[in-house]
């Protein structure tokens, strides 16, 4: 799919965000660890939920999703073990979140792909392995497939290798049917994680430490799922509508925003002179707002993605059409985590941006030029795209994105919600 993307806009309105991508992708798989059925609401109609219940269906789910309600009624009662083909995982990462359920529910795994994901660069599965190991799991791996032996697995204290949410989550799901204390240290803390937390608190699982880096899990023998279980908004997805009014000199007002979980991505907004309101969970960007890199010194602005409760580094592309938005100044995206995550940007410079890539983990962004329209092409990355959207936007003239397959993997119809806000957008499938 190519997007036609009109410059010279200006966002304005209101919206409601879709429900969080992250907590349906790991939320969904958790029910595997229930036989009874039961119903998520408010889960986003993207590419990654449909891989997701394609995959359970294949597995013996009986699914029924009501995408006009957001609604997706889950009966795991008759699930039976098989192996995961290659054709169901796919380019996604969030594959990965059935081990932790599948070690619980069967004792074993089997994928005959390993899961795949977005072009960011090397995403290693072995902090997964490793905390899979320190739970007793046997494992068995190559360089495209892996088998799983929980059948000895028991509970104990492990430190994490990373402090990732899929790996913090698979943990989760795999220990709170295991008899004993499990203590995760270094633990995740993004609001995905603590949607799962909730969710299978809700069914009779024993968590506590929800929102910080040491998560203690009590086993218990059963768990039942709730009636019906609503996940978080996608506090990305808000992120996302109120820096494009921001970027385009709009007025938008945000749904459903959840302030408490916006403390620090708001310092980054105030970084560029931008300030959002919050009105009874709603949050507003005002309109007309001068966008201003504010540094110490005139130095060159350091804006750097960090773990929760820092700025996510899947949200760190947002600020870079805000930056080139600025009459002058500079800023240095530092991405350190994913070394291709900001090789993208050198195609903004065919609309004319000052892109300067220091290495591969940081890149260094000149305001002041101004954009024209473009051809570009988008890499296999969600907000970078967005991002290439906003760019667009604020560009003079027309501008083409190819190859923009990516969006409706976190932004469930993209383009009408940005008409509903004015924007001058065109899908070409």
């Amino acid at each position: 799919m190519d997007i036609i993307v009109q410059g010279g806009q200006v966002l304005s309105g209101e919206i409601t965000p879709s429900g969080s991508k992250n907590s349906a992708v790991c939320i969904i798989p958790a029910t595997i660890l229930f036989d009874k059925p039961i119903t998520l609401k408010n889960i986003p109609n993207i590419t990654d939920v449909t891989r997701l219940v394609t995959t359970l269906e294949n597995l013996g789910s009986k699914i029924v999703w009501d995408k006009e309600n957001k609604n997706l009624t889950i009966d795991n009662s008759k699930l039976i073990y098989d192996r995961v083909s290659k054709e169901n995982v796919g380019n996604m990462r969030g594959m990965s979140l059935l081990w932790g359920p599948m070690l619980s529910r069967f004792g074993k795994v089997e994928f005959e792909e390993l899961p795949g994901g977005c072009t960011l660069g090397i995403r290693s599965l072995g902090p997964h392995y490793d905390a899979f190991k320190s739970l007793n799991v046997d494992i068995k791996s190559t360089s495209r497939s892996v088998s799983m032996d929980a059948k000895k697995a028991k509970s104990t204290t492990m430190w994490l290798t990373e402090m990732s949410p899929t790996v913090t989550e698979n943990a989760i799901m795999l220990s709170v049917r295991l008899k004993g204390r499990t203590t995760i240290v270094g633990a995740a803390s993004e609001p995905q994680v603590q949607d799962l937390c909730k969710f299978l608190s809700a069914a009779g699982a024993k968590i506590t430490g929800v929102g910080s880096s040491v998560i203690v899990i009590e086993g218990v023998d059963v768990i039942n799922p709730p009636s019906e279980y609503e996940i978080l908004p996608d506090h990305y997805e808000i992120a996302t509508f109120l820096a494009l009014g921001a970027a385009t000199g709009g007025r938008i007002r945000v749904n459903n925003a959840i302030p408490e979980l916006f403390v620090h991505i708001n310092h980054v907004f105030s970084q560029f002179n931008i300030d959002i309101k919050y009105e009874k969970g709603v949050a507003i960007v005002e309109s007309d707002q001068k966008i201003k890199i504010i540094s110490e010194n005139n130095q060159t602005l350091n804006v750097k993605a960090q773990p929760w409760p820092g700025l996510p580094v899947d949200m760190l592309p947002l600020f870079i059409p805000i930056a080139l938005a600025s009459k002058s100044g500079s800023v240095l995206f530092h991405n350190w985590m994913y070394e291709s995550g900001l090789f993208w940007t050198s195609e903004l410079v065919k609309l004319g941006a000052n892109v300067i890539m220091a290495d591969p983990h940081r890149v260094i962004i000149n305001a002041g030029n101004e954009s024209m329209g473009a051809k570009l092409e988008a890499p296999y990355i969600i907000r970078a795209v967005v991002a290439m959207t906003m760019c667009a936007m604020i560009a003079k003239g027309e501008t083409i994105i190819l190859n923009a397959d990516a969006l409706y993997r976190g932004h469930p119809k993209f383009a009408e919600n940005l008409k509903r806000l004015g924007a001058k957008i065109e899908e070409i499938k």
